[in-house]
């Protein structure tokens, strides 16, 4: 724990100088020197140890920073589970091809890796893209027994070949079918909506899009390619 590391280090300089005086008086009257000697070993070695557990911390309040900052920006690392889906062609669905994810059967219909046009077209106000627009077009029935919101249930986002994984939160332009438009589903109802993402364009290369529940405990989600 951080601060009993602190604690731990001011004792082990405490119990430093206490051996060398030790060793002082010691060497003065010729009295052993056993003690002395011991505790300078201990609380050299505390020292050290305090040392190097801090700078273990340190590492992982970093990584941590850095994947919320990443989480912020709507990016992150993919699990390892995720990189072996995206690699294994057997896992990795064909556009056109439904899925099973919770109480919805999902499809994703067409990518476009490039929709810059599109989505200038779709609305005025809609900014250059930081990188690099891609349009997804998805399609879902549900099958659950009450009511369902797929843009709330559902959790789209493209596993880049940049080694990244990207949610729909890096764009903040308007599609043309915006998944906000798209109706409160009963049993057997139908919607389609697009999603945007705004990612670097060495990301789009092998790109893949993963759909999976928003809160799942078993984690159903289903990869598509793009092209």
């Amino acid at each position: 724990m951080p601060i009993i590391n602190n604690f731990a280090a001011f004792l082990g300089l405490v119990a430093l100088v206490l051996g060398i005086i030790s060793l002082i008086v010691a060497a003065k009257r010729n009295g052993s020197k056993g003690l002395g000697i011991a505790s300078s070993i201990i609380a050299v070695t505390a020292i050290v140890l305090v040392f190097i557990t801090q700078a273990a911390y340190s590492a992982v309040i970093d990584e941590v920073s850095t994947a919320s900052e990443d989480s912020v920006n709507g990016e992150a690392a993919p699990p390892a589970k995720v990189v072996e889906q995206a690699t294994d062609p057997a896992q990795v669905l064909t556009l056109g091809k439904p899925a099973e994810i919770g109480e919805y059967t999902v499809t994703v219909d067409s990518v476009s890796l490039d929709s810059t046009k599109e989505v200038a077209a779709a609305n005025q106000f809609n900014d250059k893209a930081t990188g690099q627009y891609v349009l997804v077009d998805l399609s879902v029935v549900y099958t659950g027994a009450d009511e369902g919101d797929a843009w709330i249930d559902l959790m789209p986002k493209l596993v880049g070949s940049d080694a990244r994984i990207y949610d729909s939160s890096t764009s903040m332009a308007v599609p043309p079918k915006p998944a906000t438009d798209a109706p409160t589903l009963t049993n057997g109802g139908k919607a389609s909506y697009q999603v945007l993402f705004d990612v670097p364009a060495e990301a789009v290369a092998d790109a893949k899009i993963r759909v999976s529940e928003l809160l799942s405990f078993n984690d159903q989600s289903a990869l598509w390619a793009t092209k």
